[in-house]
């Protein structure tokens, strides 16, 4: 069973769009194939110029963004005027890059995915996009994301609509970096920034084929106003290859934070790992038999590498958490309720300006007591012991991102009143992933399994202690070199249809 709710046909999505055939296909994009990296090679040796690099991008964009529905904002101008000044010595010599609509750059909108944000302008750069913009890349537009992120595991929201998988238009994109992950897997740019607060970076990469990474709390430049770091949320790379988030990666650490910077990961280590395999969850979903197989696959890869793989378990049980977590959490959604109302004088299901989904999860927190809610983040607090323990006794942790195999593109909406079967779901679709946050240790989603009845991509999870970011960036190569996947391209994508 590929969806599990329900389905939503291709006519119904796209009935202009015609299913491109991969035999023989056809392109106009001859720069399709270079990663991040090595368009920026091009740029160095003068073969193309930082101006055309944004007009290549500007075409897959164009192409793809009626399909995919990936954009917020675009900042075409902003990239033509920057294109005259970076510098070809930098890392990325003025690569265009895609950014998650959840972070501030100076003078480009800010929605956060919300009606209610729309006019949203920060003044300045955030530290980590001035680490982004150091290093050569050329901002040219910003990616969507769930209202808030509350929708959490599928990226729609009323302002913007849904975004959808170029693997299949059917089924979600995910979330809430749904947005980025597909304008990679479509081919618009090779690299794009996303954010992970509770799977974010890692479900839509292991549901498009992709590389995502969640690094270790407080290892990378603050991307919170203020210079501060969210609690749970990091930012960093999605994209095709590793090469290219390991080098943004060094120019996005922060040198004066708790861990001491990696540098530049070039490959693989020599050392073998003993690595811990969890394919199941106590307290969770079961898992589709073709993403157990899947992790299967992986465990048997790692054994061929000549890692030792024992079996391992994730350290909670998902329904404890997620009760602590929710009322640690929900209540505090309220401070959208509160701008709601400052704006219009109404309460937030009445303002208009926030979705159903957003207003409905609001009350649904809201009414949560104090004493609860303290007990909640005492729970909490206990997570990150619980992870030391079990990397005491292995290096890496194994396991599937999420238990689905896919979710359908409108399994929820903007328009979803949120009840308790609403929060089992999302919660269910967070397990594998919401509690890494919680910990603040490093994760990260590789692509090296497809289904072979659909075709879609399924992701492996990785997790390493707090601050063992290098040996994920290692793993990562050494999988990369082993079981390539950059040249897997999406159906919809700038790889079959021509730009």
């Amino acid at each position: 069973m590929k969806n599990i709710i329900g389905t939503v046909s291709y006519a119904a999505l796209a009935p202009a769009i015609a299913k491109p055939a991969q035999a023989a296909p056809k392109r106009s994009d001859e720069f399709i194939d270079y990663d991040a990296l090595g368009m920026a090679e091009l740029i160095k040796k003068g073969e193309i110029s930082a101006r055309e690099a944004v007009e290549i991008t500007i075409r897959r964009i164009e192409a793809m963004e009626p399909i995919v529905n990936a954009i917020t904002t675009r900042t075409y101008e902003r990239a033509f005027e920057n294109a005259k000044t970076i510098s070809a010595d930098t890392t990325f010599a003025g690569m265009p890059i895609l950014i998650k609509d959840m972070i501030d750059v100076g003078g480009v909108r800010r929605t956060d995915g919300s009606r209610m944000m729309l006019s949203n302008i920060p003044a300045e750069n955030v530290p980590y996009i001035d680490g982004v913009e150091a290093a050569g890349m050329n901002i040219i537009g910003m990616t969507n994301v769930p209202e808030f992120a509350q929708l959490g595991i599928i990226t729609n929201n009323s302002a913007f609509g849904a975004t959808r998988n170029p693997w299949d238009l059917s089924v979600s994109a995910l979330g809430s970096s749904g947005g980025a992950a597909s304008a990679v897997a479509s081919g618009m740019v090779p690299l794009a920034h996303g954010t992970d607060g509770g799977g974010s970076n890692r479900l839509p990469t292991g549901a498009q084929g992709l590389f995502g990474i969640k690094p270790s709390r407080a290892r990378m430049l603050p991307g919170e106003a203020g210079g501060v770091h969210g609690p749970f949320k990091t930012n960093q790379a999605i994209s095709r290859t590793v090469r290219d988030s390991a080098a943004l990666f060094v120019h996005t650490e922060d040198p004066n934070g708790p861990f001491s910077t990696i540098g530049l990961v070039t490959g693989p280590s020599a050392n073998r790992l003993r690595i811990g395999f969890a394919l199941t969850l106590d307290g969770g979903e079961p898992v589709h038999p073709a993403v157990a197989a899947a992790q299967e696959q992986t465990a048997q890869l790692l054994r061929d590498l000549g890692h030792e793989v024992v079996e391992a378990d994730i350290p909670i049980n998902a329904s404890e958490f997620f009760t602590n977590f929710n009322s640690a959490f929900l209540g505090q959604f309220g401070v959208f309720s509160d701008q709601a109302r400052a704006i219009t004088g109404a309460n937030a299901m009445d303002s208009g300006l926030l979705d159903v989904f957003t207003a409905s999860l609001i009350e649904y927190g809201s009414n949560i007591p104090a004493d609860v809610q303290a007990a909640g983040l005492e729970y909490l607090a206990t997570i990150p012991e619980l992870y030391a323990q079990v990397f005491g006794g292995v290096d890496l942790l194994l396991s599937p991102c999420m238990p689905f195999l896919s979710i359908d593109a409108y399994a929820l909406t903007p328009d979803t009143m949120v009840n308790e079967s609403t929060v089992n779901f999302l919660q269910a679709g967070l397990s594998y992933t919401a509690s890494v946050n919680v910990s603040g240790h490093a994760a990260m989603s590789v692509p090296l399994n497809w289904d072979p009845e659909t075709g879609l991509p399924i992701g492996s999870m990785f997790q390493a202690a707090r601050g063992n970011d290098r040996k994920l960036y290692e793993l990562a190569f050494e999988l990369e070199e082993a079981r390539p996947w950059k040249d897997r391209w999406a159906p919809y994508s700038c790889k079959y249809i021509p730009v």
